[in-house]
């Protein structure tokens, strides 16, 4: 692969030199800034937008005999500054907004080789009441139609290096040009007659695509990207495979069901069934029937064309057949066809058939995945889909908490090991409440998925793994499994108590049960101090 900057290089050096006069030749395209005129009395205040100058005109009401006049400007009249002799119009002099003109032009060259580049370049004009109006062309896009291959380059600004240079990075591939539709230079056509891209019938292909009034010229370019990246497209447009020559040209020529390395049709369309090409070929080129003809014959099936526009009609939500797959294990197309209707018929929840087949498919992958034996019509016919799906999805949530709670319970093991050390340390009961320490640290992780706090993360269980801090379990007397308040103690200090997302439920209670609590703890540990320093005397 070269490097980008050695191609970059390579590419800047084959660039030909501008027209003589293209600049000029654009620039004359762009509407000129008005005269600015003021009427005062028998006179009228001029400024020209073009030069900046000023001037006056006599413009009497009631012209004398023998006294020279001019006539009264009128706005969006035609006239021509006496000062820079450019032609233009009058316009108010009130008007102080300044207005900007932007326009497009495409100029084609040929190259040494025989490929062509194309030029993109932009031109504005800024007309303000004052100031001369300001006039700037810049090329801004390159795109090379060489042998085989499109390459293209935009003019940036590097913020890194505090410059404009050209750059292949953001040229590359899809998506399209980003510009409106601009004027080409004269003689694109004979550039084209001595080129590599003689052959590329771009009027035909255009009149196929549809000339779309905004990108007419741009069009062009899009046809001859097409054409150079897969020059089958002439073949696709003499066939009249209208649909495709239009998702070539869209996509220049580059489309993922295409093989564009060949040369024949078979080839190309990845087909080998003549049945199935001339279905394709009825179609008028449909992209869409081609990726199903496609799947259809790699595994061997055969259907309908009744079936094939089913399975197009839902190819989206198919996964480039991997969904479709999980079904054809179990069921042919039709009688997928009608369980789906079935489905669909038989709950009024379901919106489309789309979901429908989302869920069936999701409820036997989770079948699958639970190990269940899936030669039991039973688990793959459900006659209620959504409560099964509903079932599946509560078991399939709860193995893999399971095996969370195993990984965590694995990963820190002091928990359990310090619970009952920790029992005798924390544990009260008070007021028709209990307090606890957690048994370990799928406990923990429990407590803070019911509650919807955060509990459950590594930071606290690291914590409480090394002793650093403890959680503790506030509970009620009549309901000890049910988890209601959730502790995180060092030593004697509570370092903060939540409930149920994030919530604190019977604030005034809890604070008053907890300050009792506290001094408890610590009249507990003095005591303990006491008897040890005691039993080492």
């Amino acid at each position: 692969m070269k490097d980008e900057k050695k191609e970059k290089e390579e590419l800047l050096a084959m660039v030909p030199e501008l027209p003589e006069g293209f600049t000029e030749w654009c620039e004359n395209r762009m509407a000129n800034a008005p005269v600015f005129y003021k009427r005062i009395g028998e006179y009228t205040e001029c400024q020209c937008g073009m030069c900046g100058k000023k001037y006056r005109l006599h413009t009497p009401r009631e012209p004398k005999f023998g006294i020279v006049y001019s006539e009264i400007p009128r706005k969006n009249d035609i006239t021509e500054c006496p000062e820079c002799g450019k032609q233009t119009y009058y316009e108010w002099k009130r008007v102080t907004r300044a207005k900007i003109e932007e326009k497009w032009f495409y100029l084609y060259q040929l190259l040494s080789d025989g490929s062509v580049i194309v030029r993109i370049f932009n031109c504005w004009r800024k007309k303000e009441q004052g100031v001369p109006q300001e006039t700037e062309t810049e090329e801004l896009e390159r795109i090379f139609l060489m042998k085989g291959q499109v390459k293209k380059m935009v003019y940036l600004y590097c913020y890194y290096t505090q410059k404009a240079e050209w750059s292949m990075e953001y040229g590359k591939g899809y998506p399209r040009i980003d510009n409106d539709n601009g004027t080409v230079y004269p003689g694109w056509d004979k550039v084209l007659e001595e080129s590599n891209l003689k052959y590329c019938r771009v009027e035909e292909i255009e009149t196929v695509v549809g000339r779309n009034y905004w990108r007419n010229n741009l069009c062009k370019i899009e046809i001859l990207m097409a054409y150079v990246n897969n020059p089958a497209i002439e073949m696709y447009e003499k066939a009249g495979l209208k649909e495709l020559v239009k998702q070539l040209v869209w996509r220049e020529g580059i489309i993922g069901c295409l093989n564009r390395k060949k040369t024949t049709l078979e080839g190309q369309l990845r087909l080998k069934d003549k049945d199935k090409i001339k279905r394709f070929m009825k179609s008028k080129g449909d992209t869409g029937l081609l990726e199903i003809l496609q799947y259809e014959e790699k595994r061997g099936y055969r259907w309908t064309e009744e079936q094939e526009n089913w399975v197009k009609y839902y190819w989206g939500i198919m996964q480039q057949g991997k969904t479709l797959d999980t079904f054809m294990k179990y069921m042919s197309i039709q009688k997928l066809m009608n369980r789906v209707k079935k489905y669909r018929k038989g709950r009024q929840g379901y919106h489309s058939l789309r979901e429908v087949i989302t869920e069936y498919r999701d409820y036997l992958q989770m079948r699958e995945e639970l190990g269940y034996n899936m030669e039991n019509e039973v688990f793959v016919y459900p006659k209620n889909l959504h409560e099964k799906h509903q079932e599946m999805v509560k078991e399939s949530e709860a193995r893999r908490c399971g095996m969370t709670i195993k990984r965590k319970n694995e990963e820190y093991p002091q928990i359990a090991k310090r619970y009952v050390t920790l029992c005798k340390k924390y544990q009260a009961r008070t007021g028709g409440y209990i307090i606890r320490p957690a048994r370990d640290a799928g406990e923990i992780i429990m407590e803070g998925r019911i509650l919807h706090h955060c509990v459950g993360r590594d930071v606290y269980l690291k914590s409480h793994n090394e002793g650093k801090t403890t959680i503790l379990f506030l509970r009620k007397e009549e309901c000890q499994d049910t988890p209601y308040i959730t502790i995180e103690i060092k030593g004697t200090e509570i370092k903060q108590w939540y409930g149920v997302h994030d919530t604190k439920p019977d604030k005034e209670v809890i604070d008053r049960l907890l300050k009792d609590y506290v001094k408890q703890l610590k009249r507990h540990i003095g005591k303990e101090s006491k008897e040890k320093v005691e039993k080492t005397a």
